[in-house]
């Protein structure tokens, strides 16, 4: 599938020369510590390399983005390659990266340790923690253990392995867990490399045991958000514990995207020009619809440009990188509910997060208005900020 760049950092586990054991070792020898770890790297990939497969797709094409300027070919280019999976079934459940499909390909192939290949069948997807579970009509295949994720430390050895360059046994990049529950809670970072010859691939601790799965990972943007950051340092891996919550829905062929409201966000640094409100001694943060555009949960559910959200779902937001990264794991399908301050008024609204192909099309329960409380709807109120989002192509910031 994807493969733009052979860093330097990769190592063949094969390919490293026999080192014999540490009691043979120099105690002097300056490399004899090296030797030790090269050891032990060696080991935990053979140990896990069984259930670590390569993954191939043929055909689709190059992903588009929408924003401000219209639709777009993603910045970064996708190119063909073998990249990476994880056996989590015997019976030929295949766990890998997302953004392997990002092309939509037409053919997938899977080829196993042993050298059999197969052709694989897409069955779902999680666009949020970046996964997808590709099926193979194989039995008795060697399943991946995984590390429990009270056991993954920040500051341990983490080897992320990989299938994507030639040769027979898994290439890997060591490095050390970098912060745990991460991305909401959803990933390990690492410093190990993690590029598109390994998304998908596990991150193993010196046991051989998966501590998650390998994903480029973004704040926000397209199917290949997160990519650009390749080899950098900075790399994701998923829980398998955030992977077992969404396994039915994938297998069941679900595709899992983020939810979108439908507003344009900024912080509130606007004057307080209420009189009452200037007599507080405090101002609560929050942050400020810029704009609100028509057909979306948003607009459905009377939010209005100017409204402040105080709180999602209870819990005050703070500024908008906040605001977004909270919004970030949460699913098309999901309600949640938004704390809105408009003028002196207080109030909760309900709303249900959309595909991004149903913005634009939703309509609210009333032609006329929306169905807010009574008491705090202020069409009445002279001062009242009113104005609506004009039509507009572009897409919501959420």
């Amino acid at each position: 599938m994807t493969r733009l760049v052979v860093t330097a950092f990769w190592f063949s586990v094969v390919s490293m020369p026999c080192i014999g054991a540490m009691a043979d070792d120099d105690a002097s020898d300056p490399y004899a510590l090296e030797a030790a770890k090269a050891r032990v790297i060696r080991a935990a990939v053979a140990r896990a390399q069984k259930s670590i497969v390569t993954v191939e797709t043929i055909g689709g094409a190059q992903p588009i983005a929408t924003g401000p300027q219209g639709v777009r070919e993603e910045a970064f280019r996708l190119s063909d390659g073998p990249t990476t999976g994880v056996v989590v079934s015997a019976d030929g459940l295949i766990l890998t990266s997302s953004i392997n499909f990002a092309r939509n390909p037409t053919v997938i192939t899977v080829t196993l340790e042993d050298g059999r290949q197969f052709v694989a069948e897409l069955l779902g997807r999680d666009e949020i923690r970046r996964l997808a579970l590709v099926r193979i009509v194989a039995s008795d295949l060697f399943v991946a253990e995984w590390a429990p994720s009270e056991e993954i430390l920040v500051g341990q050895y983490a080897i992320a392995c990989g299938r994507g360059l030639s040769g027979d046994a898994p290439f890997a990049s060591l490095g050390i867990v970098s912060a745990v529950g991460r991305r909401n809670g959803n990933a390990i970072q690492t410093d190990a490399k993690i590029s598109p010859i390994n998304y998908g691939g596990p991150l193993i601790d010196i046991d051989g045991r998966v501590m998650g799965i390998c994903v480029p990972m973004a704040g926000s943007g397209g199917a290949l958000a997160g990519a650009e950051w390749y080899d950098s340092g900075i790399g994701f891996a998923i829980y398998k514990e955030k992977f077992d919550l969404v396994a039915e829905r994938l297998a069941s062929g679900e595709v899992i995207e983020q939810g979108k409201i439908g507003i344009f966000l900024e912080e509130d640094e606007s004057v307080i020009r209420d009189f009452f409100e200037k007599l507080l001694p405090t101002k609560e943060q929050a942050v400020r619809i810029r704009d609100v555009v028509p057909g979306t949960p948003a607009s459905a559910s009377g939010l209005r440009k100017g409204d402040r959200i105080l709180a999602l779902d209870g819990q005050p937001v703070g500024d908008v990188p906040e605001m977004q990264r909270r919004l970030s794991d949460r699913a098309a399908g999901e309600e949640i509910t938004l704390t809105i301050k408009r003028r002196w008024r207080k109030f909760d609204v309900t709303l249900t997060l959309a595909r991004s192909e149903e913005m634009g099309k939703i309509r609210p329960k009333k032609y006329t208005d929306v169905e807010l409380p009574k008491e705090v709807d202020d069409v009445d109120d002279p001062d009242a900020e009113t104005e609506h989002a004009e039509p507009t192509t572009q897409p919501a910031d959420e």
